[in-house]
């Protein structure tokens, strides 16, 4: 099952589902971080956001393992 043979409603809730584990990914990412202990922690997140080398692998697992669980359904979907 090609991915580039879906409809275009299946490709764009891929690409939406992928988008939002990168950001379910940053959010993990920034509360398993030291700067989410201080007392304020969101004031921190812009300055935590500005250095990508304390994060870049989050929001990159995020949206392969959620692009991955949405082609996984799809597969057991056609199976069926």
């Amino acid at each position: 099952m090609n991915p580039l043979h879906w409809t275009r409603p299946h490709q764009l809730a891929w690409a939406v589902i992928s988008l939002l584990g990168a950001v379910l990914g940053v959010m993990l990412g920034f509360i398993h971080s030291p700067f989410f202990s201080i007392m304020q922690p969101w004031q921190v997140f812009v300055e935590w956001l500005s250095r990508p080398q304390s994060y870049w692998l989050w929001p990159s697992f995020g949206f392969l393992i959620a692009g991955l669980v949405f082609y996984a359904a799809q597969l057991f979907r056609r199976a069926n």
